[in-house]
């Protein structure tokens, strides 16, 4: 065990994985895939060695403890001859807490923060070497990343060094300046070019977008909407640098109801309001045809909290009391989980426009205890209750989010990246952070259009739940 500040490392005795532990909390755990356990050769007040073994190499593991928290790995190839290097690092927050990940090659980022809470932020920086996030697997408890550049080869005598290096900070703008001071701004509007002091660096890029310089010296690349990996060779080594371009909303509504309506397979909720919310924003063209499968869809066999959605939507359009009534009816029968507040307010102002004033109704289903900690927070946003009662949760939305960092956090899916959009936007302008929540919600919902336009979300179940806001409506 070594001490690290108000915490302890703990490096197992077969060398195979490190543990920080805060308080009685997990933090975070890190470890080689698929290496195989050693005894330790050195133990010390600050220091741990391990000589362990990973496929045909030799792994040196060394964990330090200073000021900062340091792993070192030197992997060597001592026969054999040239092999390919897919050796993989894994991170695993606890459970406690949430992983972001800027895992860009040599200049990666992860954040360790608290999902429930503000802080304080374990910064996982890369000091050495190559880190380029895997994609997850669902459920995966544990992100991994490779520790080179695909294609790499490991040759007799040679070796690879990867350097870790963590260290606390107060919250993740803290993160913001270990970042290249180079990158910028990774998140753009569609049409809007990437600005980077990156003139004197080899720059690679996809052949859909075109690069030119300012005229003070510095790259502008502008690319079509979606999300392009722009690879930035630095003196250091090679960054792969995820841009976005982000469309409208629209655009991406359009998209998602077209192949709803165009496949023969039946209608689910998300899909359902997906449709009904791109017709009324006129990003798609309702056929009769259309309009008699959604009044036909059996919306209230659906278990999903897109059910009664849709249901108030429709109603609302439609002008049917009835049916925004069968819909709160509906709602009253699913757990106060998240989106249940933002339905119950939904439904109030649905009744007002078809003349059903369902407000004692709707203030009773808002009064319900909330299951769980994140729908509780949405509930004290809706009853506009004090700064206080809801701060740290609120807190761990945003770190689970990843702030207003760029990269992406590779143990949450899609759709619940997406819950989690609509509760920074009910943030009260006012209060302390609004401001960065509302940024990082809107970085939020921009990677998950991005997502949908270049093919990697086909499931209408994320766009659903950024149409889940209290007046029903997909913000741009």
């Amino acid at each position: 065990m070594l001490l690290f500040g108000s915490a302890e490392v703990q490096v197992a005795a077969d060398g195979l994985a490190t543990r920080l532990i805060r308080g009685n909390q997990l933090v975070a755990e890190l470890g080689w895939v698929g290496a195989a356990p050693a005894s330790v050769e050195l133990i010390a007040d600050d220091e741990v060695e391990h000589v362990l073994a990973s496929g045909g190499a030799r792994l040196l593991q060394r964990v330090t403890v200073a000021e900062t928290w340091r792993t070192r790995w030197v992997l060597v190839r001592d026969h054999g001859g040239d092999q390919a290097v897919d050796e993989r690092l894994r991170v695993q927050p606890g459970p406690e807490y949430t992983l972001w990940s800027w895992a860009s090659g040599v200049t990666a980022v992860i954040a360790i923060a608290p999902a429930h809470a503000a802080g304080p932020v374990l910064c996982l920086r890369l000091e050495q070497g190559h880190l380029e996030l895997v994609d997850p697997e669902p459920g995966r408890v544990a992100a991994e990343f490779q520790i080179a550049p695909p294609g790499t080869l490991l040759g007799t005598g040679e070796r690879l060094v990867t350097v870790i290096e963590g260290s606390w900070q107060p919250n993740l703008a803290a993160l913001e300046s270990r970042l290249p001071s180079w990158l910028g701004d990774t998140q753009l509007d569609h049409g809007c070019p990437w600005r980077a002091d990156i003139a004197d660096f080899g720059i690679t890029a996809p052949d859909d977008v075109d690069l030119s310089f300012g005229g003070d010296g510095a790259v502008l690349l502008d690319g079509p909407a979606g999300r392009r990996l722009i690879e930035v060779h630095t003196p250091r080594g090679l960054s792969r640098v995820p841009v976005e371009w982000v469309p409208p909303a629209e655009q991406v509504l359009h998209q998602v109801a077209v192949a709803a309506l165009s496949s023969s397979a039946p209608l689910g909720a998300a899909a359902a309001l997906c449709v009904q919310r791109a017709a009324e924003r006129h990003a798609v063209w309702l056929e009769p045809s259309a309009h008699d499968r959604l009044d036909r869809f059996d919306w209230a066999s659906d278990a999903t909290i897109f059910a009664p959605a849709f249901a108030l939507a429709r109603g609302r359009n439609e002008g049917e009391a009835a049916v925004v009534s069968d819909g709160l009816r509906l709602l009253g029968s699913r757990p106060a989980g998240v989106g249940f507040g933002r339905l119950a307010m939904a439904g109030w102002l649905a009744s007002l426009s078809v003349g059903l004033d369902a407000r004692e109704r709707c203030l009773e289903l808002l009064g319900r205890p909330a299951v769980g900690r994140t729908a509780a927070l949405e509930s004290s946003l809706l009853h506009y209750r004090s700064v206080d009662f809801g701060q740290a949760e609120l807190a761990g939305v945003f770190h689970r989010l990843g702030g207003n960092l760029p990269g992406r956090a590779p143990l949450l899916s899609w759709a619940e990246q997406a819950s989690l959009v609509g509760l920074l936007e009910l943030c009260p302008p006012e209060w302390p952070g609004a401001a960065d929540y509302a940024q990082a919600a809107e970085k939020a919902r921009g990677q998950i259009l991005c997502a949908y336009l270049d093919g990697e979300i086909t499931d209408p179940e994320p766009l659903a739940w950024l149409l889940l806001t209290p007046e029903l409506v997909a913000s741009g």
